[in-house]
C-alpha cells in the first residue's frame, strides 16, 4: 500500500457555483505529500478542514474552470479532477486507504461491533474486538472517544486525516491517541494530515518539523445573486518525515499530566 499525494495547484472548488475556494502555492507549483505528517497551521476559517477534506474525498468538486494542466489532484497516481471522481470509485479508496476522525458518527441504537461494521467494517478480525452488548449510548462522553478512536484508527490503512483530535480530551484520552498513532505509524501507516490547535506552537517550535509550503487560500461567496464577496487566508503547512520522536515526547507529556491529575 501507498499513501502518495501530489496536488498540482492553483486547486479550485466549487459548491453550487455560488462557493468558491482556490488554494495557491506560496513555494511551487506542484507538491507532493507522502512518508511523514503534515501539520496545518491557520486561523479559524482559513479552509484546512476543506483542503484535507478535498485530499480525503470527502467534499466539494475540482473546477472544470481552473486553468488547463493546473488544478489536479492525485492520489497513489490515480488524479481526480474535473468533473470530479466518481462518489462510488471515491468511497472504495477511502474504505481502502483512509482513517478520517472525528468526522464520522456513532448510530446509537445500536451496539459498538454494528457501529464498527457500519463506519468501518472492512476487517472480520478487528469487528471481533467490539461487543454486540455493548451501546454508545450507555457509555461516559469518555467511553466514547475511546470506542470511536478503535472504530476509526485503523493499524492497516496508510493515510490519516487528523482534524481536530484532541479537542475535549483529557490525559488519558491523548495518551490513547498518541499510543495509537505511534503503533500505526510502525505498522502500515504512511501519511498523515494533521490539524490540531492545542499543539500548534509545540510542532512550529519543533526541530523535527519544517515549514514546506504556505497556500493562499482566496474564497469568493456570491450566494443570492449578490457581488462576489472575496476573502483571503493562509495555511502554512509544515512537514516532518521522521515523525517518531514527536509521538514519543507526546506520550511522555501525557503520562506526566495522567500522574499529576491523578495526585491526591
Amino acid at each position: 500500500m501507498s499513501g502518495r499525494f501530489e496536488v498540482i495547484f492553483p486547486l479550485v472548488m466549487e459548491w453550487d457555483d455560488s462557493f468558491s475556494i482556490t488554494f495557491d502555492s506560496s513555494a511551487a507549483e506542484r507538491m507532493i505529500f507522502s512518508d511523514g505528517i503534515y501539520y496545518l497551521e491557520g486561523d479559524n476559517g482559513s479552509g484546512k478542514t476543506t483542503f484535507m477534506n478535498l485530499l480525503a474525498l470527502t467534499t466539494g468538486r475540482i473546477s472544470k474552470k481552473t486553468i488547463a494542466g493546473r488544478g489536479t489532484t492525485r492520489f497513489n497516481d490515480t488524479a481526480y479532477n474535473g468533473g470530479g471522481l466518481d462518489p462510488v470509485k471515491a468511497a472504495e479508496i477511502r474504505e481502502k486507504y483512509f482513517c478520517i476522525y472525528p468526522q464520522k458518527a456513532f448510530f446509537l441504537p445500536v451496539s459498538t461491533r454494528d457501529n464498527y461494521l457500519i463506519l468501518n467494517g472492512s476487517d472480520p478480525e478487528k469487528a471481533r474486538r467490539f461487543s454486540n452488548h455493548q451501546f454508545p449510548d450507555l457509555l461516559s462522553g469518555g467511553q466514547q472517544q475511546k470506542v470511536l478512536m478503535d472504530i476509526v484508527l485503523d493499524e492497516k490503512k496508510p493515510v490519516w486525516f487528523l482534524d481536530e483530535p484532541l479537542t475535549n480530551l483529557d490525559a488519558e484520552r491523548r495518551l490513547y491517541f498518541w499510543k495509537t498513532l505511534r503503533q500505526g505509524y510502525t505498522r502500515a501507516l504512511q501519511t498523515i494530515f494533521f490539524s490540531d490547535h492545542w499543539i500548534g506552537d509545540q510542532i512550529k517550535q519543533d526541530a523535527g518539523f519544517e515549514l514546506c509550503n504556505s497556500l493562499r487560500v482566496t474564497m469568493g461567496n456570491c450566494q443570492g445573486g449578490k457581488q462576489t464577496e472575496i476573502e483571503t487566508k493562509q495555511i502554512e503547512i509544515y512537514a516532518s518525515h521522521s515523525p517518531e520522536t514527536f509521538f514519543d515526547s507526546q506520550i511522555e507529556k501525557a503520562e506526566r499530566e495522567g500522574r499529576c491529575s491523578s495526585s491526591p
